[in-house]
C-alpha cells in the first residue's frame, strides 16, 4: 500500500508523517487518527532522508495491514467463542449455567490485553513500520493536485 502525506516531524531516523485517511488506512491500526477526523498520523522508517515539511511517498506492505486487522479484529472473537465452549465444558452443559458467559468474558478481555502486548512489542521492531520511499517534487505534488477532480453533490 503506498501513500502520499507529508513530514510533520522528525524523531531520529523515524518521520511522523500526517496523510488524509483513505479507505485502505482506516482499519489497519498502524495509524492514528488526527483531532479533525480527516487525516491520520503515521510513524515512518525515513529512509529516503526526507525533512520537515516535504511531501513524500510511503509504503506499508499490505500483507501487514491484514495481518494487523486479523488480529485486532478476529483474535478476540475467536478467543470469546473458545471461553464460552470452554465454560460450557466445564459447566457440563447445564442450562442455567453462568460459567459459559463468564469465561467468554474473562477470556475476551484476556484476548485485548494480549493483543495490546503483541501490539507493543511489534512497535519495537520494524516488521510493521512504514517507510518512506521516497520524496516527491513540487512537480509531483503539483501533478496529483491537478488530477484532483472536484465533486459536487446535489442540485
Amino acid at each position: 500500500m503506498r501513500e502520499i502525506g507529508c513530514v510533520m516531524s522528525l524523531q531520529g531516523d523515524t518521520a511522523v508523517v500526517s496523510m488524509p485517511m483513505s479507505g485502505s488506512c482506516k482499519s489497519c491500526g498502524l495509524c492514528m487518527i488526527a483531532d479533525n477526523g480527516k487525516e491520520v498520523l503515521v510513524l515512518a522508517r525515513n529512509s529516503a532522508g526526507a525533512a520537515q515539511g516535504d511531501s513524500v511517498e510511503i509504503e506499508v506492505s499490505a500483507g501487514r495491514v491484514v495481518a494487523a486487522a486479523f488480529i485486532v479484529y478476529m483474535i478476540p472473537v475467536f478467543m470469546t467463542i473458545i471461553g464460552f465452549v470452554v465454560g460450557n465444558w466445564m459447566a457440563g452443559g447445564a442450562e442455567d449455567a453462568n460459567l459459559p458467559i463468564i469465561l467468554a468474558i474473562v477470556f475476551l478481555a484476556a484476548s485485548f490485553v494480549g493483543v495490546w502486548l503483541y501490539d507493543r512489542r511489534l512497535r519495537k521492531t520494524e516488521e510493521f513500520t512504514a517507510v518512506v520511499t521516497r520524496v516527491l517534487s513540487e512537480d509531483e505534488v503539483e501533478e496529483r493536485r491537478r488530477h484532483v477532480t472536484p465533486v459536487s453533490f446535489g442540485g
